[in-house]
Protein backbone atom coordinates (compact mmCIF):
# COMPACT_ATOMS: atom_id res chain seq x y z
CA UNK A 1 0.00 0.00 0.00
CA UNK A 2 0.77 3.60 -0.40
CA UNK A 3 1.76 5.65 2.29
CA UNK A 4 -0.97 7.57 1.77
CA UNK A 5 -4.08 5.36 0.79
CA UNK A 6 -5.55 5.75 -2.67
CA UNK A 7 -9.69 5.87 -3.44
CA UNK A 8 -11.40 5.68 -6.62
CA UNK A 9 -15.33 6.56 -6.27
CA UNK A 10 -17.08 5.38 -9.40
CA UNK A 11 -20.71 6.12 -9.62
CA UNK A 12 -22.16 7.56 -12.60
CA UNK A 13 -23.82 10.46 -9.87
CA UNK A 14 -20.84 12.58 -9.97
CA UNK A 15 -21.96 14.90 -7.78
CA UNK A 16 -22.37 12.02 -5.08
CA UNK A 17 -18.76 10.46 -6.09
CA UNK A 18 -17.54 13.88 -5.82
CA UNK A 19 -18.61 14.39 -2.44
CA UNK A 20 -17.24 11.43 -1.09
CA UNK A 21 -13.93 11.85 -2.54
CA UNK A 22 -14.26 15.24 -0.72
CA UNK A 23 -15.09 13.47 2.29
CA UNK A 24 -12.56 11.33 2.20
CA UNK A 25 -9.71 13.94 1.17
CA UNK A 26 -10.63 15.30 4.69
CA UNK A 27 -9.81 12.18 6.26
CA UNK A 28 -5.95 12.07 4.64
CA UNK A 29 -6.83 9.62 1.86
CA UNK A 30 -6.20 10.47 -2.05
CA UNK A 31 -9.10 10.13 -4.25
CA UNK A 32 -10.40 10.51 -7.39
CA UNK A 33 -13.52 9.75 -9.21
CA UNK A 34 -14.71 8.45 -12.48
CA UNK A 35 -18.29 8.41 -13.48
CA UNK A 36 -18.28 4.95 -15.18
CA UNK A 37 -16.28 1.93 -16.31
CA UNK A 38 -14.25 3.86 -19.18
CA UNK A 39 -13.79 6.46 -17.32
CA UNK A 40 -12.46 4.37 -14.33
CA UNK A 41 -10.21 2.08 -16.63
CA UNK A 42 -8.63 5.27 -17.97
CA UNK A 43 -7.95 6.81 -14.00
CA UNK A 44 -5.93 3.18 -13.40
CA UNK A 45 -3.53 3.35 -16.59
CA UNK A 46 -1.05 5.72 -14.54
CA UNK A 47 -2.90 5.64 -10.58
CA UNK A 48 -3.12 2.43 -9.05
CA UNK A 49 -5.94 2.91 -6.30
CA UNK A 50 -5.99 0.54 -3.02
CA UNK A 51 -9.65 0.48 -2.62
CA UNK A 52 -12.51 1.19 -4.99
CA UNK A 53 -15.75 2.31 -3.72
CA UNK A 54 -18.38 1.01 -6.93
CA UNK A 55 -20.87 1.65 -8.07
CA UNK A 56 -23.22 -1.29 -8.76
CA UNK A 57 -26.35 0.17 -11.07
CA UNK A 58 -24.55 2.52 -13.94
CA UNK A 59 -25.55 2.91 -17.48
CA UNK A 60 -23.64 0.86 -20.34
CA UNK A 61 -21.23 -1.08 -18.20
CA UNK A 62 -22.76 -1.85 -14.49
CA UNK A 63 -20.75 -2.19 -11.28
CA UNK A 64 -20.39 -6.52 -11.58
CA UNK A 65 -18.67 -5.49 -15.02
CA UNK A 66 -16.73 -2.66 -13.93
CA UNK A 67 -15.71 -4.57 -11.33
CA UNK A 68 -14.45 -7.76 -13.53
CA UNK A 69 -12.91 -5.13 -15.84
CA UNK A 70 -11.09 -3.59 -13.02
CA UNK A 71 -9.99 -6.93 -11.37
CA UNK A 72 -8.76 -8.39 -15.60
CA UNK A 73 -6.59 -4.88 -15.74
CA UNK A 74 -5.13 -4.41 -12.59
CA UNK A 75 -4.10 -8.15 -11.30
CA UNK A 76 -3.12 -6.68 -7.83
CA UNK A 77 -4.43 -9.52 -4.94
CA UNK A 78 -4.28 -6.13 -2.86
CA UNK A 79 -6.92 -4.15 -4.71
CA UNK A 80 -9.97 -4.14 -2.50
CA UNK A 81 -13.42 -3.14 -4.35
CA UNK A 82 -16.39 -2.01 -2.22
CA UNK A 83 -19.55 -2.44 -3.75
CA UNK A 84 -21.44 0.70 -2.86
CA UNK A 85 -25.40 0.71 -3.95
CA UNK A 86 -28.49 1.01 -2.82
CA UNK A 87 -29.34 -2.03 -3.87
CA UNK A 88 -29.52 -5.03 -0.87
CA UNK A 89 -26.88 -6.69 0.35
CA UNK A 90 -28.28 -10.29 -0.71
CA UNK A 91 -28.93 -9.29 -3.98
CA UNK A 92 -25.10 -8.01 -4.48
CA UNK A 93 -24.04 -11.09 -2.72
CA UNK A 94 -26.00 -13.67 -5.25
CA UNK A 95 -25.19 -11.81 -7.99
CA UNK A 96 -21.89 -10.73 -7.63
CA UNK A 97 -19.52 -11.81 -5.14
CA UNK A 98 -18.25 -14.52 -6.32
CA UNK A 99 -18.91 -13.84 -9.87
CA UNK A 100 -16.70 -10.34 -9.76
CA UNK A 101 -14.60 -10.96 -6.33
CA UNK A 102 -16.44 -7.80 -4.21
CA UNK A 103 -14.24 -7.39 -1.17
CA UNK A 104 -16.97 -5.23 1.13
CA UNK A 105 -20.49 -4.40 0.68
CA UNK A 106 -21.90 -0.71 2.04
CA UNK A 107 -24.97 0.66 1.21
CA UNK A 108 -25.42 4.12 0.36
CA UNK A 109 -26.90 6.31 2.47
CA UNK A 110 -24.67 4.47 5.69
CA UNK A 111 -22.61 7.12 7.33
CA UNK A 112 -19.46 8.12 5.45
CA UNK A 113 -17.24 7.21 8.72
CA UNK A 114 -18.64 3.80 8.67
CA UNK A 115 -17.68 3.43 4.96
CA UNK A 116 -14.15 4.38 6.19
CA UNK A 117 -13.71 2.32 8.50
CA UNK A 118 -14.62 -0.64 6.28
CA UNK A 119 -11.85 0.47 3.58
CA UNK A 120 -9.33 0.95 5.98
CA UNK A 121 -9.86 -3.03 6.70
CA UNK A 122 -9.33 -3.38 3.12
CA UNK A 123 -6.23 -1.36 2.63
CA UNK A 124 -4.49 -3.14 5.78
Amino acid sequence: MNAIPRVLVVDDNLSAAEALATYLSFEGVETRTAGGCTEALRCVRDWVPDVVVLDIMMPERDGFETAQALRSYLPTPNLGIVAFTSLDDDHVRETGSARHNFDAYCRKGTAPVALLALMKKLWR
